[in-house]
């Protein structure tokens, strides 16, 4: 796939060193495919693709080796570690992590909605991505998503939504 790339390293040897600060770069309404090459680590941030950024590929270097890794809860639509909204979203060789409730500590972290992604845009694609939570882990809003050997754990509600996805 021929696209503009923006890496991502956390150590500094990229054009940024998160996520967050690469889809940032990417254009309003752009129309031609952005590649986000994601390398190895872990990104502690709570990751935002907004309405207005469709065509995003995110690379990461693989699923054991790329985490994103959120704490939030309670609130559904606003808990989520990553959340894609637009129309068009790639992603690839990456975890999704929301540890509010993973692993469960108790009377530390009473059970709640902690989402870990929120796939909200049609013509959504994740491949050898991981998602991972306990209550609510990946909301599929709406929309058509496919996932090609992806691991999806959590223990309520796990997959939820109204999205029409195939999982292979």
């Amino acid at each position: 796939m021929a696209c503009l790339t923006i890496s991502v390293d956390p150590s500094g040897g990229g054009n940024t060193t998160t996520i967050q600060a690469a889809i940032d770069k990417v254009p309003e309404y752009n129309q031609n495919w952005v590649c986000i090459r994601i390398k190895e680590g872990v990104y502690r941030e709570q990751v935002l693709i907004p309405y207005n950024k469709p065509f995003i590929y995110l690379q990461g270097a693989g699923k054991r080796k790329t985490s994103v890794v959120w704490d939030a809860h309670d609130a559904t639509d606003t808990s989520a570690t990553f959340n894609s909204v637009p129309d068009n979203i790639i992603a690839r060789s990456m975890t999704f992590i929301n540890s509010y409730n993973y692993p469960l500590k108790g009377s530390r972290n009473p059970l709640a909605v902690a989402v870990a992604a929120r796939i909200g845009g049609d013509k959504s694609a994740f491949y050898r991505c991981g998602f991972v939570g306990l209550q609510d882990t990946l909301w599929d809003v709406q929309g058509r998503h496919y996932f090609e050997q992806c691991t999806i754990q959590g223990g309520i509600d796990f997959i939820f939504g109204s999205g029409q996805s195939i999982y292979q």
